[in-house]
Formats: structure tokens, C-alpha cells, sequence
């Protein structure tokens, strides 16, 4: 079953404005306390912090979190790009799967990095995204941590 067509479109938008490095997002994209996941770990419980402080909530959820997460990237990763692959869902309309190339050149070692990312969005009722989790190689992940950290 393939995705709505103004769903791919709205994809499609986010993707170009992280090509372009730019923090702009479709209006209405992410619910106000959409959640980010990356291996199954909410973003909150990665900053150090109490997850459940407000301050880390703020950062880490709805449009602020993705702005927060594609900054992080874009740092790690000093020429950052994604394309997508085909939208599936598996008939809950509520969900999406997408399978994403991020690539590359890390800050700090220069190696390139090419590496599929598996995204699975769950939608609200109206069609906002209130939860993204993205799955990647435990190798990559660690290669990303180590050059967010570089200056």
C-alpha cells in the first residue's frame, strides 16, 4: 500500500530543506510533542538529563526536536544529505516506513559515510507525525556520536 500522496510530498519537503541545510519544516508536519527515537532509545533519555525535565522535553520534541537532531547531523556530518527510498505501510494507515540514505563526510576524520537509515513515522489522526523512530547499524551510530563531538 503506498503512502498519501501529500504525505510524500510533505517527506519530500523536509528532506530537500535538511539537503539545503536549512531548519525551515511543512507546516503542521510534526505534532507539537512529536517524539524521535533512534534505536528504540528516545532522544530525552540520551542528553544526560532527567527526560522528563522540560527543558530536555522542549529540545528533544515536535518541530524543536527534529531541528535539534537534523543540527546534530549536520554537524557530524559536514556535507550531510538524505535521499529516500520508496514509502510503505503495511496497512495501519497510521504508520509509515521509510528507508532513507544519509551520507556523508564525517567532521574530525574526513572518512565518508553512506548509510541506510530506517524511519518509521506514526501519524495522528490528522495526518501530523507523532513519532519518528530511526534505525541505523550500532557501527554508524557510534561513528556519528564521535564526530558530533568534534569542533
Amino acid at each position: 500500500m503506498a503512502a498519501p500522496e501529500g504525505l510524500t510530498a510533505a517527506i519530500d519537503q523536509v528532506i530537500a530543506l535538511f539537503n539545503a541545510q536549512k531548519m525551515d519544516l511543512p507546516d503542521g508536519f510534526f505534532a507539537r510533542g512529536a517524539q524521535f527515537l533512534i534505536n528504540d532509545a528516545p532522544f530525552e533519555t540520551l542528553l544526560g538529563q532527567p527526560p522528563a525535565d522540560p527543558l530536555v522535553l522542549m529540545l528533544t520534541r515536535g518541530p524543536a526536536g527534529f531541528r535539534f537532531t537534523a543540527k546534530t547531523l549536520q554537524h557530524a556530518l559536514t556535507d550531510a544529505r538524505l535521499e529516500r527510498g520508496e514509502l510503505v505501510t503495511d496497512g495501519d494507515p497510521f504508520k509509515v516506513m521509510i528507508p532513507l540514505w544519509l551520507s556523508g563526510t564525517l567532521r574530525g576524520t574526513g572518512e565518508a559515510l553512506n548509510a541506510v537509515v530506517d524511519v518509521t513515522l506514526r501519524l495522528t489522526a490528522d495526518g501530523q507525525v507523532e513519532r519518528a523512530a530511526a534505525v541505523m547499524d550500532a557501527a554508524t551510530l557510534d561513528k556519528l556520536r564521535h564526530a558530533r563531538l568534534q569542533p
